[in-house]
């Protein structure tokens, strides 16, 4: 087994102290990282909540005061919408040889845009397929990644996305690469519409409770539940997320309102064939995920 040195990066700076943000930091800590863990956040509460806690050794609001020298990693954890402006700030006070991650969930083109904000440094995008509904760095998982997979969207191997690599191996990360485009069309898929699904599930309860005059969220059963968990998620976040990555989520939302259609149409028909091959389709594939 080979042992843990995360990469041989000395000092990392996580910027956003939400969930993500904030479960990196401390499974690096849980996993024996030695080197200095620094974190920035506008929210002088989550800096406070995040020293505390030892999830990270020293907390920043201004770039200005960031101790650089001593960072050769920067973490960009806040919201995707975000990153250029981010990376544009912190261009200047960069020493030689950083490399510069996220841990955000699109890609496609705002990877190119970061590449080139950043040149001559070397930015790597990286997403870990974890998380939960709840937010903010009080809400940190230890081991949120172990056994999950994380994404590289890299077009060719350097000795830098080597070196994150094995970081996010020493996390217990399962590493895998994926182009920058067809990263965000399988996670508008598998991610961004379940998540839509959920928003919009429980925004048609709430009007069809208006429209009968009765609370139908006094009646969900744990299905209901299990399905729109998600739905609680941070809404600012999903915002940023569904317009970032708009024309695969659009085009996602339109093949799910045609198989909504499809079932809506062969239910009026009762036609119970064609029901019962897609349900027993849909009921297979969803087993072969168990």
């Amino acid at each position: 087994m080979k042992s843990k040195d995360f990469g041989n990066f000395k000092g990392i700076l996580v910027i956003g102290l939400g969930l993500i943000g904030g479960s990196f930091a401390k499974s690096l800590k849980s996993e024996g990282y030695q080197g200095k863990i620094y974190g920035f956040d506008l929210n002088q509460a989550r800096i406070k909540i995040a020293e505390e806690l030892n999830i990270i050794d020293k907390g920043f609001s201004s770039f200005e005061e960031i101790p650089w020298e001593d960072i050769d990693l920067v973490i960009l954890a806040t919201p995707v919408k975000t990153f250029e402006d981010i990376a544009k700030q912190i261009k200047p006070f960069l020493k030689e040889g950083t490399v510069i991650s996220d841990v955000g969930s699109v890609k496609g083109e705002l990877v190119y845009k970061l590449q080139a904000i950043l040149e001559p440094f070397e930015f790597i995008g990286a997403h870990p397929i974890a998380g939960t509904e709840k937010e903010g760095v009080e809400n940190s998982v230890d081991g949120l990644f172990k056994g999950k997979k994380l994404i590289l969207t890299i077009e060719e191997e350097t000795e830098n996305t080597k070196r994150l690599e094995k970081l996010w191996t020493d996390l217990g990360a399962k590493v895998e690469v994926m182009d920058p485009f067809m990263h965000d069309f399988v996670f508008a898929s598998v991610s961004h519409l379940p998540h839509a699904v959920a928003f919009a599930l429980v925004d048609a309860l709430i009007k069809l409770s208006k429209e009968k005059g009765i609370d139908l969220f006094l009646y969900p059963g744990a299905g209901f539940k299990d399905f729109t968990r998600i739905a609680a998620s941070s809404p600012s976040i999903w915002k940023d997320i569904f317009i970032q990555n708009k024309k695969d989520v659009i085009h996602t939302i339109d093949e799910f309102i045609n198989s909504l259609q499809n079932l809506k149409k062969l239910i009026e028909e009762e036609n119970e064939e064609a029901l019962i091959k897609i349900l027993e389709e849909s009921r297979e594939k969803r087993r072969e995920l168990d």
